[in-house]
């Protein structure tokens, strides 16, 4: 059940709490397939809406904790759903009465185009070099009650390893006073209530936020890692630098798991590097993956309020555990009526050493929708994600053997 393809090698799962999990990921480099990743999935999303009123203020679902993102996988549409060119594999489930359930076409495999993977041209000759991008995706789509969501897991060539999460389906709304009758109040017509955004006549979807933490129990060149915090900032103006244009990256090991819940700064472009310090790249470097952060937010859920209790991975952006295989879910195994505490918060409390550890990173993502009519009545895809890049891993540019097609040949030379 090994899927290869260029130089990857990886299993998957669908599982019926998390969704799409990668195991035992390696990228075959000279020859030698170098571990990268052991374990990746999707470990909890929570969608807590912003809206105070007596029948909005509790709602809070756990996606996966609570339904099972697994479970709510939906058979895929061929050439629709996934292009005409995938590979669909269907998964079995276990139904609420304990019998076997099969959904056919719950995932499917398929290589898309990425693109310009790398490109240049000698501006002496103007010879050029270029190639073309292809990229490998797992992907499954499920539905929650109103929303679906499709997650991608994408393999492109020059080693990154991308996670996008497409949210669509239908927003959560109430109704509201029509246009006609407001404007015979004198009431407001900006579109909005200060909870919510009117996106049809007399309809107003709510503001609300998408969280999600996954899992990544990454494996660079072997199980004995460590995390690096990267922050850029600019020099002082002096002697080293007269003219005020010299920035530095200073990079910082995390050594607990207390001094690991770290959130991500703009200002600095935070980022974070796991290393393998035993295993050295040609330049005498630790290899390492970089954890490259895409669109992301903080929660305005107060710090006592019910979910930011239960879904208190909300409340950095990276947490870093000591591997335990039982520490699966970033908010605790049992969601339903949980009082809040479980999960990171809890296991952190032990403080365990990170450093030249099997460790696992936990990324949260936040996306904060703010209604638009123009996504009524059924919302465009929105995209959202992040990479594992490797950084220091390979010698050079891994993506320089993709070889360019005899027909691009040909017509460079006509």
């Amino acid at each position: 059940h090994e899927v290869r393809w260029q130089n990857w090698r990886f299993r998957y799962a669908l599982h019926p709490r998390e969704g799409l999990v990668l195991y035992t990921v390696s990228y075959e480099d000279q020859g030698k397939a170098r571990p990268v990743l052991y374990r990746g999935s999707l470990s909890e999303m929570v969608v807590p809406y912003g809206d105070p009123s007596a029948t909005w203020f509790f709602r809070s679902p756990f996606d996966a904790g609570e339904a099972g993102i697994g479970n709510m996988a939906l058979s895929l549409e061929p050439k629709i759903d996934a292009p005409g060119n995938s590979a669909f594999f269907d998964a079995e489930f276990a139904d609420d009465q304990g019998n076997a359930r099969e959904l056919s076409r719950a995932v499917a495999l398929y290589e898309r185009d990425g693109g310009v993977l790398w490109k240049h041209v000698d501006y002496l000759t103007n010879h050029n070099e270029s190639r073309r991008a292809r990229q490998l995706v797992l992907s499954f789509f499920a539905n929650v009650g109103n929303y679906e969501y499709g997650f991608n897991w994408v393999f492109h060539q020059d080693g990154a390893l991308e996670m996008e999460v497409q949210l669509t389906g239908i927003m959560s709304v109430k109704g509201v006073q029509p246009l006609a009758a407001r404007t015979e109040a004198g009431g407001n017509h900006d579109g909005h209530d200060g909870f919510g955004h009117l996106v049809a006549d007399g309809v107003l979807a709510a503001h609300h936020q998408h969280f999600f933490n996954f899992r990544l129990d990454l494996d660079v060149d072997g199980s004995s890692n460590t995390v690096v915090e990267q922050n850029t900032e600019a020099m002082a103006p002096g002697p080293g630098n007269s003219y005020q244009n010299a920035f530095v990256m200073k990079e910082t090991t995390l050594r607990r798991e207390q001094e690991a819940q770290r959130q991500l700064n703009l200002a600095s472009n935070r980022r974070w590097k796991v290393i393998n310090p035993s295993v050295k790249n040609a330049l005498g470097q630790p290899v390492g993956y970089l954890l490259s952060p895409g669109e992301n937010s903080v929660p305005y859920a107060g710090p006592n309020s019910s979910v930011r209790k239960r879904a208190a991975f909300m409340n950095a952006h990276l947490w870093v555990t000591q591997y335990e295989p039982s520490e699966l879910n970033a908010a605790g195994y049992y969601i339903n009526q949980g009082k809040g505490g479980e999960g990171l918060p809890k296991w952190t409390r032990a403080n365990r050493a990170i450093e030249n550890q099997d460790i696992v990173l936990w990324y949260s993502m936040g996306v904060t929708h703010l209604p638009r009519p123009e996504e009524w009545p059924v919302m465009p895809v929105h995209r959202a994600g992040f990479k594992v890049m490797p950084s220091g891993f390979f010698a050079r540019n891994p993506a320089l053997d993709v070889p360019k097609p005899e027909a691009a040949e040909k017509s460079t030379t006509q």
